[in-house]
């Protein structure tokens, strides 16, 4: 009987353990599946030229919200791609994008996260939009004028003013979500030549970006995707009018001869 107390009371003692730790884990495991959504993938390469998508094309893919692509379909809404073509073809075991279903309603605001605000910008410089789609991630730039006042040494006369241009990085990293019609698809004939992209800012990046529209000059510059490098504004500095004047120190003028080679001879 005496051998038999400390092992009852051994397995008891165990029991509880089992019992603290399987409470310890069961929330984490929990927390850990809240950061995963299913999502719309292809059980087959399916091409434009194919019949329309059939349920058995379909299948769940589990990803981590933090890698989720913009324009993902939930499984929950896989009924919304069934019976529908694609615009494109996606491979076997790819996502599939709602901007890849023809006919299938787009909504902007699908494509926005937690705590993101979608804000239309127009740039100076159009040039770069013309190449931009739904998904990338640019740096913003925005180039402002500051007045400066140069008093005279005749403190009674009006100071001189000078205009200083600076140019800075306002938002490192910005993720574009529409451009031209707003079906998240970018075709050459779309908008995009006034250089107004969508992209998803936070609340206080959206109203800084709204404001400096008003007084800036603003540029895009494309990043790699996922690149992690510069995300922060220090990283990049400010170029201004003392940076362009460094760029010339320790540089000898070039003198530009009267004609140009291989003309010489047709002016004898």
């Amino acid at each position: 009987m005496k051998n038999t107390i400390p092992l009852v009371i051994a397995v008891v003692l165990g029991l509880i353990a089992v019992f603290a730790v399987s409470r310890m884990i069961r929330p984490k495991d929990s927390e850990q599946e809240s950061h995963y959504v299913e999502v719309v993938a292809a059980t087959k390469e399916i091409t434009p030229k194919d019949d329309v998508i059939k349920e058995d094309w379909l299948v769940p893919r589990r990803v981590e919200l933090s890698s989720l692509p913009a324009k993902a379909i939930p499984w929950t809404q896989r009924n919304q791609v069934i019976g529908q073509s694609t615009i494109r073809t996606i491979a076997r075991n790819d996502y599939i994008l709602s901007s890849d279903v023809k006919g299938m309603e787009i909504r902007l605001a699908r494509t926005l996260s937690e705590g993101e605000w979608a804000v239309p910008v127009t740039f100076s410089d159009p040039s770069l939009v013309l190449f931009l789609q739904p998904g990338d991630e640019i740096a913003i730039l925005a180039t402002s004028v500051s007045q400066k006042k140069i008093q005279k040494a005749d403190v009674t006369e009006q100071a001189d003013v000078e205009e200083e241009r600076s140019t800075s990085v306002i938002f490192p990293c910005v993720r574009i979500l529409d451009i031209g019609k707003g079906d998240g698809i970018r075709r050459g004939e779309d908008a995009g030549g006034n250089g107004t992209i969508i992209v998803a800012l936070n609340p206080q990046q959206a109203a800084t970006l709204v404001a400096a529209q008003r007084i800036m000059e603003l540029y895009p510059a494309l990043r790699r995707s996922n690149d992690m490098s510069s995300l922060k504004r220090r990283d990049v500095g400010m170029v201004n009018d003392s940076t362009l004047e460094k760029l010339k120190e320790n540089l000898e003028p070039v003198s530009i001869p009267d004609t140009v080679p291989g003309q010489a001879g047709k002016m004898n």
